[in-house]
């Protein structure tokens, strides 16, 4: 029994392998579940392969999709009995660069392992391991932390473009404050999913404001129609509209756009997307 504690507290402390930032991070990565005689921790593949999704471009790849190209699929991990190389094989098949492993197993407590497995090397680059009571289980926030430990750290830096077009040249463009410079100019890169307030500003013109909300790898798309000073041709230069701060809004779906829904104290936006 001993010797089972011992084992279980190398567990908790091992990770072998900074993980290296070799990877392009639209790659695809298969998640993939390896379990040793223990029903806890129901799910977890599914909650790791959902936060990947949701924080980085990786293209991922999780077991019912990758059932539904290799119906072995269960059986051969199995086989594998967590052998990085064996795993590997199987990631071939399935046409990803990338296993991630979640290896589930017990020994007194409950043993949650990480494993990074490089398709073309058939190599384990990064593993993480933690212990668990027998009745806890890690909540989300948990799941990330031992995810960044795993992954390449670029993997979690996700942008989107922001595409400013103005009826007039030599407008300048401001982007959270940060002056991008003049029209016509190139799409923004910024980071995403983000919030960006967004001004464009001519001497002697009424200055254009809104809210662009950019969705990870996604392309936000506006136009800033600017009115000269004192002319009454554009809605956003009138006293009630500047009260509103904030009120301007566009966000976007994927690469989609549109303009986002108004409560009855938002006023319509000014711009429009392109």
């Amino acid at each position: 029994m001993r010797l089972v504690a011992l084992v279980a507290a190398a567990a908790v402390l091992m990770q072998v392998g900074a993980a290296v930032a070799d990877g392009d991070p639209k790659r695809k990565v298969a998640v993939l579940e390896y379990r040793s005689g223990s029903a806890s921790l129901p799910h977890i593949d599914k909650r790791l392969a959902a936060i990947l999704k949701k924080q980085t471009s990786l293209k991922i790849v999780d077991a019912d999709e990758a059932r539904m190209t290799f119906p072995r699929l269960d059986a051969d991990v199995v086989a594998c009995a967590g052998d990085g190389g064996c795993v590997a094989r199987i990631g071939g098949k399935l046409g990803v660069k990338e296993v991630l492993l979640v290896g589930v197993s017990e020994f007194g407590d409950v043993i949650l392992t990480l494993q990074r497995i490089d398709v073309g090397d058939r190599k384990v680059s990064s593993r993480v391991a933690e212990s668990f009571g027998p009745k806890d289980e890690p909540d989300d926030e948990a799941l990330v932390g031992y995810l960044t430990r795993l992954m390449p750290p670029e993997d979690f830096l996700r942008y989107g473009m922001i595409h400013v077009a103005a009826n007039l040249a030599g407008a300048r463009v401001f982007v959270g404050g940060e002056d991008k410079g003049e029209t016509p100019l190139p799409a923004i890169k910024v980071k995403a999913p983000a919030r960006y307030d967004l001004k464009v500003t001519k001497d002697g013109y009424i200055p254009f404001r809104a809210s662009v909300n950019v969705p990870p790898d996604g392309d936000i798309a506006v136009r800033a129609d600017l009115s000269k000073e004192g002319g009454g041709g554009a809605w956003y230069g009138r006293w009630w509209v500047a009260t509103l701060a904030g009120a301007v809004v566009i966000g976007a779906v994927g690469t989609g756009v549109w303009l986002g829904t108004r409560s009855p104290s938002e006023v319509p936006v000014g711009g429009h997307t392109m």
